[in-house]
């Protein structure tokens, strides 16, 4: 097992995640779209929100578990959708599934998975399972997709819907990756830098594929054609009629990923949705797009209480998880930290990450003098309504 002793934070696997692996491929989780503004912006976001506690409050026994869709989670935080995952370890879904059905939270699997969605629910019974969803052109693939997932016992499938278009990433471009890793002097000496990695990952086992996709595709299975179909498919038309004819086929939990607009809340909420994922994906698609954070108190209002409120991007602190539920969140969800924390130490990273955050969670909300999350409200946070030299800000 893996010493954790040293590592006490987001910031401390980042480190371990930098040292394991690969530049090129740390910067692919770790970069964000064209000039990366939005990326530091999910993260500034946050600090222009700060606490004012309660302290003449009896907070020697706190709980923070919250329940959604009726069923509990042991804390408010889920671990979000990723692809390409298998270039942080070997068969990481099914490590960060295990980890999360251990530490009682969802674990979502992306449809670019390298490992099929029945292996992930085989190797972690008992989970609760999402299923994400990217719409692709062929209707025949997406119900299929679907219905394996439902086959499988996913509890809810999640839509993402903001990545129709192919992102510009100044930092993969530099570094050479596309469908896959560019074979210049510069990169293969950055792999051999790195022979921990080269061998858990590359020499030891077979190469990964889009397992999810491999058996809906007609023609050659290989990675290289598994992604080419991935990318060139994918679904620019999509609309509202499509999101109904997915909510009349799928009869498990609904999700929309992706909503930043509150108009689009009410779309998706009088789709019959059963919940939203405030996100700009990490800041990795769309520069300029606003922080989820800073959109979250119009859409939390907007949909009154309709349909659960999630969101992700950026979130690193305990107290970050805390600011968005005292906002009116129901959960948030970890991205780049479950990637950080799975690279190099598998499921013991992701659960010791989950366990740090629920330290965190647990830390603040005892400073805050609040026994449960339900206790957690708008009027312990202070709003900057001006930030150094612009407007007033969206919270």
């Amino acid at each position: 097992m893996a010493d954790f002793s040293q590592v006490h934070n987001v910031d401390d696997f980042k480190r371990l995640a930098r040292d394991y692996l690969p530049r090129p491929i740390f910067d692919w989780i770790e970069g964000g779209a064209e000039g990366e503004v939005s990326l530091a912006n999910n993260r500034t976001a946050f600090d222009r929100v700060r606490f004012k506690p309660r302290t003449i409050v009896d907070v020697s026994t706190r709980d923070q578990t919250v329940e959604l869709f009726g069923k509990p989670m042991s804390s408010p935080f889920a671990i979000a959708p990723m692809g390409n995952l298998s270039l942080f370890w070997p068969n990481a879904e099914v490590a960060m599934a295990q980890a999360a059905v251990a530490a009682g939270v969802p674990f979502v699997l992306s449809t670019a998975s390298a490992v099929s969605m029945e292996t992930v629910a085989e190797s972690a019974p008992g989970g609760r399972l999402w299923f994400q969803l990217y719409v692709f052109k062929d209707k025949k693939v997406n119900r299929s997709l679907v219905d394996r997932a439902a086959a499988a016992g996913y509890e809810a499938l999640m839509i993402t819907t903001d990545t129709h278009m192919f992102p510009k990433r100044e930092r993969d471009r530099r570094n050479g990756i596309g469908l896959n890793l560019k074979k210049t002097p510069r990169n293969i000496a950055a792999v051999l830098a790195r022979p921990r990695w080269l061998w858990d990952v590359v020499l030891s086992r077979p190469m990964p594929k889009l397992a999810n996709l491999e058996r809906e595709v007609s023609g050659p299975t290989t990675y290289e054609a598994l992604a080419n179909y991935f990318l060139s498919q994918r679904h620019q038309g999509f609309d509202l009629d499509d999101l109904k004819r997915l909510r009349d086929q799928w009869k498990g939990k609904l999700l929309v990923k992706g909503i930043l607009n509150v108009e689009d809340a009410h779309r998706a909420a009088g789709a019959g949705v059963d919940g939203i994922i405030l996100s700009n994906h990490g800041g990795r698609n769309l520069e300029g797009a606003a922080a989820p954070f800073e959109v979250l108190p119009e859409i939390v209002d907007g949909v009154a209480g309709r349909i659960p409120v999630l969101l992700d991007s950026g979130f690193r602190r305990g107290s970050d998880v805390i600011k968005a539920l005292a906002i009116g969140a129901k959960a948030v969800m970890l991205g780049r930290p479950a990637a950080y924390a799975v690279s190099g130490t598998g499921r013991d990273g992701v659960s010791h990450l989950l366990a740090t955050m629920k330290d965190e969670v647990d830390r603040v909300q005892g400073y805050l003098g609040c026994r449960t999350l339900a206790e957690l409200g708008r009027d312990l946070l202070l709003f900057d309504r001006q930030r150094p030299g612009a407007n007033a800000t969206m919270i």
